[in-house]
C-alpha cells in the first residue's frame, strides 16, 4: 500500500501536462514573488478562501516532479524543459493550471466528505497517509528543504486534505461508478459534479504566478522550445 496516494499524483500531473494549453497573460511581467504572498487568496470555492499557502503541498510536489524530468532533459539548465512550448502553451502553464486543477477538486471533496462524516480515517488509511506523507518529505529535493513556504506541519495538514478528497473519490467511484478516474480533477464526471459549485479565480495574482520558480530557483535558460537560441535573451531567464 505504500506510495499508492503519491503514485496515483504522479499520475494525474502526467495526464494534466498532455491535456492543458493554457498561456499565462502575465508571464513574462511583474512575476508574483510567491513568498510574499502566501496570505493572499489564490481561488475562493464556495465561499472558502484558498490562500497562496494552501497551494503549498501542492506546488513543492509538482515542482519537484518536473525538475526530475527536467534534470534528465538537460541537467545543465534545467529550466529549459519548463519553458518547452507545446499544446498551444508553455509546458510551465500547463503545470500550473494542474496545480489549481488538484486543489480545487481536493477542497471541494474535502468538504462533500467532512459534510457526510467521512474526514475519518481507518487504521489502514492512516498507516496510508503515514507513508505518503514519509514518501512526500523523503522525495523532495535539498534545495526545495531551503526554500519551504510553510512549516511542515502545515504542509502535513495539506497533504492530510488531499488524502480525505481521494478517500471520497472512491467512496464516488465504488457507489456510483463507472470509475476513480471519471472523478479525477480532468474527468467527466467530475466536470459535471463541479458546475455545481462557485470557484473564482484570484486572476490578477494568479496570472503573474510562475510555477518552476517557487521552491525552486533557475539562474539561466539556454534555450525554448520553438525560439532560437539567439532569441532567447528576451524571453524567460
Amino acid at each position: 500500500m505504500r506510495g499508492k496516494f503519491l503514485k496515483a499524483f504522479i499520475s494525474a500531473a502526467l495526464v494534466a501536462a498532455v491535456g492543458f494549453s493554457f498561456i499565462s497573460i502575465g508571464r513574462n511581467r511583474g512575476k508574483l514573488d510567491y513568498g510574499k504572498n502566501l496570505g493572499e487568496t489564490a481561488v475562493t470555492v464556495d465561499g472558502r478562501e484558498i490562500s497562496f499557502g494552501d497551494l503549498a503541498f501542492y506546488i513543492l510536489y509538482e515542482e519537484r516532479v518536473v525538475e526530475e524530468q527536467a534534470m534528465v532533459y538537460n541537467p545543465e539548465s534545467t529550466k529549459d524543459y519548463w519553458n518547452i512550448h507545446t499544446n498551444g502553451g508553455f509546458f510551465q502553464d500547463q503545470v500550473k493550471e494542474s496545480v489549481m486543477g488538484m486543489a480545487v477538486h481536493d477542497y471541494i471533496f474535502y468538504d462533500l466528505a467532512v459534510a457526510q462524516g467521512m474526514d475519518t480515517l481507518t487504521p489502514e488509511e492512516k498507516e496510508d497517509l503515514e507513508f505518503a506523507t514519509l514518501d512526500f518529505w523523503e522525495d523532495l529535493l535539498d534545495e526545495q528543504w531551503d526554500r519551504l513556504p510553510a512549516d511542515e506541519e502545515t504542509i502535513n495538514s495539506q497533504i492530510r486534505i488531499a488524502a480525505i478528497a481521494e478517500k471520497y473519490q472512491n467512496y464516488l467511484a465504488d457507489s456510483k461508478g463507472p470509475s476513480k478516474a471519471a472523478y479525477n480533477y480532468d474527468g467527466y464526471y467530475y466536470e459535471q459534479m463541479k458546475s455545481d459549485h462557485d470557484i473564482v479565480i484570484n486572476e490578477k495574482l494568479w496570472d503573474r504566478f510562475v510555477m518552476g520558480d517557487n521552491t525552486l530557483e533557475h539562474s539561466k535558460v539556454n534555450y525554448i522550445n520553438g525560439y532560437n537560441k539567439d532569441d532567447k535573451s528576451e524571453k524567460e531567464k
